[in-house]
């Protein structure tokens, strides 16, 4: 683990796992707030080209960018959302980007709008997290 990349760990029930690597200097204070949320656990909604997992989370925008590639994870601070780009994408509006799915983007192809996605992080100590 650097100090840079915390690794997660995700499963879609029933379906898979896949694990996400994220980079702190992305959105330092996104990132932080997602690890001390974790675990995550939310219903998929899906969209052209993304998938969406809703979050309690508040936040306010941080180095957003409107263009990401497939396996880009970003967060959505409007909705709280966390967003996975399946392919190649332009955003109409900026998200905080976040990471990047690091295996298993395969399992995520075959997800369907009710699905369920939990994850999990390392522990707060794990990821250098301040308390």
């Amino acid at each position: 683990m650097s100090v840079s990349k915390v690794e997660c760990m995700a499963s879609v029930r029933g379906k898979g796992n896949f694990t996400i690597g994220l980079y702190r200097h992305l959105a330092p204070i996104t990132v932080t707030t997602l690890l001390e949320e974790m675990p995550i656990a939310s219903r998929v909604m899906m969209y052209p080209g993304m998938i969406t997992l809703l979050t309690k989370i508040k936040l306010g925008v941080e180095k957003q960018r409107l263009e990401y590639s497939k396996g880009d994870v970003a967060f959505f601070a409007a909705s709280g959302s966390i967003c996975i780009f399946l392919q190649n994408a332009k955003s109409d509006r900026p998200l905080n980007p976040v990471g990047k799915v690091e295996e298993g983007l395969d399992v995520l192809q075959n997800v369907s709008a009710g699905d369920v996605i939990q994850i999990a992080g390392p522990t707060a100590q794990e990821a250098g997290v301040q308390m």
